[in-house]
């Protein structure tokens, strides 16, 4: 994936001017900065989310993506598994897919349990599940791990770390241990 004289403003103020960052085929790219400097915005223009600017953005071979939001936004009429499988085909394959993920993330015992019955953790690991069940060729995180315990942010880790084997992964924190177990390139903005 390759980003070039990418430039974006909110009115008066320039988050970007000639941005470029080249991501490669494999590995995880941290974003790092002050609040307010533009991490969240360069993942939602990756996403194709937002549109609003100038330059490229050349995905390369990338076709779908997996994005875990700084906010939960699961589906309130659904529960765990119905939120985990929106993005899969609607087969018992699909439905199978989505109960392993959220068995890896700690959550058999809430596979039917709606999100106003989950603490703010379970919600967000919910949504993590989700996006490794899509098993996209990238996989965005934003302050992703925000609200869990740390042993489970561990195993988390792991599982991006496992991921990254094969595919990139950008990942937005402020934790710095975090950074360092997952031994990330840190592109400061």
């Amino acid at each position: 994936m390759t980003i070039s004289g990418l430039n974006k403003r909110f009115g008066k103020k320039v988050i970007f001017k000639d941005f470029n960052l080249e991501i490669g085929d494999s590995g995880i790219v941290a974003l790092s900065g002050e609040s307010g400097c533009g991490k969240t915005t360069l993942l939602r223009m990756i996403a194709g989310l937002d549109k609003k600017y100038s330059g490229k953005i050349d995905l390369g071979n990338i076709k779908k993506i997996s994005y875990v939001f700084q906010e939960s936004r699961l589906l309130d009429s659904s529960t765990a598994i119905e939120n985990v499988s929106l993005v899969l085909k609607n087969t018992a394959d699909g439905k199978k897919t989505a109960e392993e993920w959220l068995k890896k993330l700690g959550l058999e015992n809430d596979l039917y349990t709606y999100p106003a019955e989950m603490s703010g953790g379970m919600k967000q690991r919910v949504s993590i599940a989700r996006a490794f069940a899509f098993d996209g060729d990238l996989l965005l995180l934003d302050e992703a791990l925000n609200g869990i315990d740390a042993e489970r942010c561990v195993s988390i880790m792991d599982m991006i770390i496992e991921y990254a084997k094969t595919k990139p992964c950008i990942v937005v924190t402020h934790n710095e241990e975090h950074l360092k177990y997952l031994g990330c390139k840190i592109i400061k903005l």
